[in-house]
């Protein structure tokens, strides 16, 4: 009973830290679209909520001793907690330069829009399947992932050749770069749900 009650505290924590990270990167991609939705993005919540969830992660491991499920839950969220903080992380990287694109007079890519659109989606569908333990919305984001690195090789390419200003290359190519490491986290979370249900990650069986 007590371990029930401390995995449900350590889920809605965990939840809480989602939402806020889910707020930063949609405000990031948001002021990438419009400049004029830039705005401060506070990270150091989400790095908070990470050294929380981990110390609840250890207490439980130390006091409760959890086996089979819930030892795989525990330790399937302390991996998956760094995702989410690493996806906080680039909504920083890519608030800052886009902060740096402000006075460009060249409008964003279209395709980097279209990288936005699919990346939030695969962040916002990795937690869905956290939340419902859901294996096969998350084989879904893993196969998202293929979309967004050819997406972001095209990217790349188009800048190469498009007769931009030397800041504005290498500005969207490192927001377009940021935006494909989101995506790889998300498929890391996703994979770890896949890992809390069956014990499998990426096809091995741990336990």
């Amino acid at each position: 009973m007590q371990l029930e009650r401390e995995m449900d505290n350590l889920n809605r924590v965990l939840l809480k830290m989602a939402d806020v990270v889910k707020k930063n990167i949609a405000d990031a991609f948001s002021a990438y679209e419009d400049e004029s939705n830039c705005t401060f993005i506070n990270d150091d919540i989400v790095d908070e909520y990470e050294r929380l969830i981990e110390e609840m992660c250890l207490d439980i491991l130390i006091k409760e001793r959890p086996y089979s499920r819930d030892l795989r839950l525990v330790s399937g969220i302390l991996k998956l907690v760094s995702d989410l903080e690493r996806i906080g992380d680039h909504a920083e990287d890519v608030m800052e330069f886009t902060l740096k694109l402000k006075n460009e007079e060249e409008k964003p890519c279209i395709e980097v829009k279209e990288m936005v659109a699919i990346t939030l989606q695969m962040v916002n569908d990795a937690m869905n399947c956290y939340v419902g333990m859901d294996v096969e919305l998350a084989n879904d984001v893993i196969q998202r992932d293929d979309i967004i690195d050819r997406m972001y090789e095209e990217a790349v390419q188009r800048l190469i050749v498009k007769d931009s200003t030397r800041s504005y290359a290498i500005n969207t190519t490192l927001v377009v770069k940021y935006i494909e490491r989101i995506a790889d986290h998300a498929v890391n979370i996703a994979e770890w749900v896949i890992y809390m249900v069956n014990g499998f990650h990426k096809d091995k069986k741990i336990f």
